[in-house]
């Protein structure tokens, strides 16, 4: 009798991972890291439930768990709770692709972490960091998600070690910085600030990166503004093609260029566009681990640096971000970088030209 045939299988089709994504680059890093030290990645990506294939796919994301996942497996098998401080110790910027030469071709400090902002959803969607500036210092802060697990102590580890050592690395220094973390202090508390060069300490209530502010108007050796230009470019198209976010963080984020110079973007006009209370909306940014006057600020100091790059002239940059007038401008950007509006694109001018910048939409002026 001939043969049944057995029919072929049939291929499923690839499902886009659940939840909060990450880049898959930082996977592969993670892959790399524990293979040096003769882990094998076989172990590490079927406890992650990760793909081989797909991690090496253009511009493909997994789920921000299973990095965690791997990250944990990798810090407990090999004995390490260090593992995050050590990879990101022996990463460079250039490791982070098109993002990582983005920062390399910044003109200061400042603006390359401002790039870290704008672009963090490329490196993972559910995380998110700020900066805050107050009395001369300068906080870069981490926030992880989720409910507590090690993955987030590792992670801190990781994000710190690349800003303090690349940054350092790029700037000479950042003499004055210091870092503080949440949870108690670990057995290998030493280790942190032999690899680092900065104080550490523990038991803080948020990972904080704090440094004098001075530190971001450092100039950058690799700064081109043509080709930060380009990368910028380049960068927006890939974050654009990212999912919607369901945060609602990110949703605030999208509609601030819209409303700030309509109302400010308060409170009521926002939750009135996102459908909810103002209540509702100020308990949804507060379990995200934010604040409406958090977001406001950080897209306004953001967005300033690329209109007064494009030389926007400064009563117009004070209307497109929502000020009342260009004096309350001038003050918080002063707060923001010790310099006013004019002087820090003085100061730029004679840093770089020409200059490519790329350019928020220009909204429809409706009131003088």
């Amino acid at each position: 009798m001939p043969r049944a045939r057995r029919n072929a299988p049939t291929r499923q089709p690839r499902l886009a991972p659940a939840g909060p994504t990450a880049w898959a680059g930082l996977a592969l890093r993670v892959l790399d890291s524990a293979e040096a030290r003769g882990l094998p990645r076989r172990i590490l990506l079927e406890a992650s439930g990760l793909e081989r294939a797909r991690l090496t796919e253009p511009e493909a994301r997994v789920s921000l768990l299973a990095v965690y996942t791997l990250l944990e497996e990798a810090a407990a098998r090999l004995g390490d709770g260090c593992f995050g401080l050590h990879m990101g110790a022996s990463l460079r910027v250039e490791d982070f692709d098109a993002l990582g030469f983005l920062m390399v071709s910044s003109r200061t400090l400042g603006d390359a972490l401002e790039h870290v902002l704008r672009y963090q959803r490329l490196w993972s969607e559910g995380e998110r960091f700020t900066l805050e500036r107050e009395a001369g210092r300068v906080t870069v802060t981490y926030h992880p998600y989720g409910p507590e697990r090690p993955a987030h102590r590792l992670m801190a580890q990781l994000v710190f070690a690349d800003l303090v050592l690349n940054g350092g690395r790029l700037v000479g220094g950042l003499p004055g910085a210091r870092l503080r973390l949440r949870g108690s202090r670990p057995a290998e508390a030493s280790v942190y600030a032999r690899v680092l060069g900065i104080p550490v300490s523990f038991r803080a209530p948020q990972d904080v990166l704090e440094m004098p502010a001075a530190l971001l108007a450092s100039p950058l050796p690799g700064a081109d503004a043509g080709l930060s230009g380009v990368l910028a470019r380049a960068t927006d198209r890939m974050l654009a093609g990212l999912p919607a976010s369901s945060r609602v963080a990110d949703q605030v984020r999208a509609l601030l260029p819209e409303l700030l110079p309509e109302s400010g973007a308060d409170l009521a006009h926002l939750a009135a566009r996102l459908r909810m209370s103002p209540r509702t909306l100020q308990r949804r940014l507060r379990d995200e681990g934010t604040s409406l006057d958090t977001e406001r600020e950080a897209f306004r100091r953001q967005q300033a640096c690329v209109l007064l790059e494009a030389d926007t002239p400064i009563a117009e940059v004070a209307w497109r971000l929502g000020y009342s007038a260009p004096s309350a401008f001038h003050h918080a950007f002063r707060r923001w970088t010790g310099q006013s509006p004019r002087e820090w694109r003085m100061e730029g001018e004679v840093a770089a030209s020409p200059r490519t910048v790329v350019l928020p939409p220009r909204p429809p002026r409706s009131r003088p």
